[in-house]
């Protein structure tokens, strides 16, 4: 099979996986198991909703959200219709890309706030056909702004009928397609761009840097940016077939580590420091960093190796930095 776009990517790996755990979300008060059976699902009706909204292969979105689970199953779905991401840092660079962006675009962001102000703005509403939430939120369904949730309902009503022509789409996309586009709103010469071949390349290698990994591996990341290294390194757990969870936010990250007890730890090196703080307290007392960090951690991935104090202090309780040379290649 050709696996070089993500549609055949995501068949075989999952074929291989069958029902097997691959990522785990927070429920209220329990975590929700999402299997690769459920991925496909979940991906397909987000794609029927894309389909039915009027995207197509070679169709962009603009994506202005941190990298929570909700964001990596939409970027997937756009992937697996041949479209385009173009991530953006904040709402200044999400503006840009619209002025810049030839033809009508997608928006992906967090805040329905957000999603309005560029909606109802003068010529950039009307660059935008329709704009989408990474979150639930309750809004009238037939505003142009969607919730998640919604995509993912009336998606999955509509999965039946479209799943034979978005399986046709996805295996049709060629492997020089691209597939995200960083510093989009810049000059085209500043701007760089990301095949769905180049992004598995990416994988691979990074499989190859991290070495022999277990699928009863737990993952937990934490990356709110939108370079190379925040955009992929969530992409790792279907490489890899590791156990995955993501955290929605600072908070989440603290409240749930313990509870996620990774073995691997993706964290941007802007957060390391950030992190190690927090958990040392406000008064920089010592305490056991890896029991904080749920006691089975051996590897933190990230994209800049942090401070060597902060090295020290993390290797002394058997703690790995390492920095992941072939996802870290956009800042």
């Amino acid at each position: 099979m050709n696996e070089r776009n993500f549609r055949n990517f995501l068949v075989r790996r999952t074929k291989e996986n069958g029902s097997r755990l691959l990522f785990q979300k927070k429920d209220g008060w329990s975590w929700k198991q999402i299997t690769w059976p459920d991925l496909v699902t979940e991906v397909e009706s987000i794609a029927c909703f894309l389909l039915n909204s009027g995207f197509s292969t070679g169709s962009k979105i603009v994506v202005l959200s941190p990298n929570t689970l909700a964001c990596l199953f939409f970027e997937l779905a756009v992937f697996a219709l041949g479209g385009i991401c173009l991530p953006a840092r904040n709402m200044k660079e999400a503006r840009e890309i619209l002025m810049s962006s030839s033809g009508n675009c997608f928006f992906l962001c967090t805040s329905a706030d957000e999603a309005r102000e560029l909606v109802e703005t003068p010529v950039l509403g009307e660059k935008i056909k329709k704009a989408f939430l990474s979150v639930n939120e309750k809004i009238p369904v037939e505003e142009k702004t969607v919730s998640y949730s919604n995509v993912v309902k009336f998606g999955f009503l509509g999965r039946k009928k479209l799943k034979d022509e978005i399986s046709a789409i996805g295996s049709s996309v060629k492997e020089d397609s691209p597939a995200v586009i960083f510093d989009a709103g810049a000059a085209a010469a500043e701007s760089k761009s990301f095949s769905q071949g180049d992004i598995l390349d990416l994988l691979r290698l990074s499989e190859q840097e991290l070495g022999e990994i277990s699928v009863e591996d737990q993952t937990f990341s934490y990356l709110p940016g939108c370079g190379s290294f925040s955009k992929f390194a969530n992409l790792l757990n279907l490489q890899t077939a590791a156990r995955g969870a993501i955290a929605e936010g600072t908070e989440d990250f603290f409240a749930d580590v313990p509870e996620i007890m990774p073995v691997m730890l993706f964290l941007p090196g802007a957060e390391i420091e950030n992190v190690v703080n927090g958990l040392r307290g406000e008064n920089g007392s010592a305490k056991n960093l890896r029991s904080d960090l749920g006691g089975r951690i051996r590897l933190l991935l990230t994209d800049v190796l942090p401070p060597e104090r902060t090295r020290d202090l993390l290797a002394a309780q058997n703690i790995l930095v390492v920095e992941l040379k072939s996802l870290s290649v956009v800042p």
